[in-house]
């Protein structure tokens, strides 16, 4: 029904500065397992105890803070590593909190965006804050299994499907690539270049739905780019069908599809097409 995580007296100085909607990696053999965003933090023995009994003469994790958000990952450590600025053979500790420039990188270079930062934007509705009315149940009902609480596969924490394509086209470009945040979202990928900018939005499945459904964050996106946009494209594992081309084409925007490892290909919209729908995506 919920999920719970906790810390003991060790870590008190390291989580006295962890908050909602703060991201937490779950990490092990090598690797992080999932990732999660912090919802209420509190120090609570007796809840702590009652959730994870201490050994004889072991510790309280007294330290309890709930999840928001859960999703599993597969990320492993050499690449949490290089995020941070760490050795790749860097050996994470059982309990880590890291904050400004290493936390942000981290975030950014695995692509996370939480439920707080979108309702913060309005994109979200934050829960209700009135009690919820406890209601008793019966027996039978308590030990009927539970719908686990896990938000759709569209959640917005993070998207591993998507996450290790992006990562991968982003070290084919010779230029930096970053976000930007919108009324509307986050983007994929921004590109601002000596004298253009691209905004690309990635699919983990070139089905038509994936393919429509990034033809329409990016009409999204765009009239709130930092920079008016030259140039939109969709990325993709592979090659699209030739309705799901033509349906990026009739609106000017590229599509870019992996052919190998490290290796991608853009199908150009044609240029009359981008630039009629130029003027469409520069409006705000």
């Amino acid at each position: 029904m919920a999920r719970f995580w906790g810390a003991t007296s060790t870590h008190d100085k390291a989580m006295s500065s962890v908050r909602t909607g703060d991201v937490a990696l779950f990490t092990g053999a090598k690797r992080v397992l999932a990732v999660g965003e912090v919802g209420v933090v509190f120090v609570n023995r007796g809840v702590a105890d009652t959730l994870w009994p201490p050994s004889p003469g072991g510790k309280s994790w007294h330290t309890v803070y709930s999840l928001r958000d859960f999703v599993p990952a597969e990320v492993p450590y050499e690449e949490l590593a290089e995020l941070i600025g760490y050795s790749k053979n860097y050996g994470f500790p059982g309990q880590l909190v890291l904050g400004g420039d290493k936390a942000r990188a981290v975030i950014e270079g695995l692509r996370i965006t939480t439920r707080t930062v979108l309702e913060q934007l309005g994109i979200e509705k934050p829960p209700p804050r009135e009690p919820v009315p406890v209601q008793r149940a019966e027996l039978e009902r308590q030990h009927t299994p539970v719908v686990s609480f896990e938000r759709a596969a569209a959640t917005t924490l993070y998207r591993r499907e998507e996450q290790p394509l992006v990562m991968e086209f982003c070290a084919t470009l010779g230029v930096a690539a970053g976000r930007f945040r919108s009324p509307v979202g986050f983007c994929d990928i921004y590109i601002q270049g000596p004298g253009s900018v691209e905004v690309i939005e990635a699919k983990s499945r070139t089905e038509h739905a994936y393919v429509r459904e990034a033809l329409s964050q990016l009409l999204d996106y765009a009239p709130h780019s930092p920079r008016a946009v030259d140039r939109l494209a969709v990325l993709l594992p592979d090659p699209p069908g030739e309705r799901e081309l033509q349906l990026l084409h009739r609106y000017g925007v590229d599509c870019i599809h992996r052919v190998s490892p490290g290796a991608f290909r853009r199908v150009p919209a044609p240029d009359d097409r981008r630039q009629l729908m130029k003027k469409l995506w520069t409006e705000s």
